[in-house]
């Protein structure tokens, strides 16, 4: 009886690549993410209930992340 082995598949090309712009305007947004962080400090100083800008910023974060990961050449 032939033994099965689950080998998970190569990691084939992403569908698209980022072109340089692109790259360079999602690599840009840390600072962004970064500053607006900053702002919702702030807004919590002030008692104000900032989660669901929260959770929208935590998942630009994670898009960025994913995006950079994914989509950005292969260098």
């Amino acid at each position: 009886m032939a033994k099965i082995v689950n080998t998970p598949p190569s990691d084939p090309d992403p569908l698209v690549t980022l072109n340089e712009e692109a790259l360079k305007h999602i690599e840009n947004l840390q600072p962004e993410i970064d500053r607006v962080r900053g702002d919702l400090a702030a807004m919590e100083e002030l008692e104000l209930d900032t989660s669901r800008l929260k959770e929208r910023v935590d998942w630009a974060e994670k898009a960025r992340k994913i995006i950079l990961e994914r989509f950005a050449p292969k260098t």
